[in-house]
């Protein structure tokens, strides 16, 4: 039988990036992603598909 688990990808993201922000900017990121159906990270990394985008 055929091994079992999680498919393979073709670009891997190992590399992590922390930010730190205020409570209050934190509370307008969740409530953004929870209205949009998107989690934390996918709200960021859009952010950071539209800074680079317009450079």
């Amino acid at each position: 039988m055929a091994k079992m688990g999680r498919p393979k990808v073709e670009v891997i993201k190992d590399k992590t990036i922390t930010m730190r922000v205020t409570p209050a900017e934190y509370e307008i990121i969740k409530e953004y992603a929870q209205s949009h159906n998107l989690t934390i990270t996918q709200v960021l990394q859009k952010g950071v598909e539209m800074v680079l985008k317009t450079t």
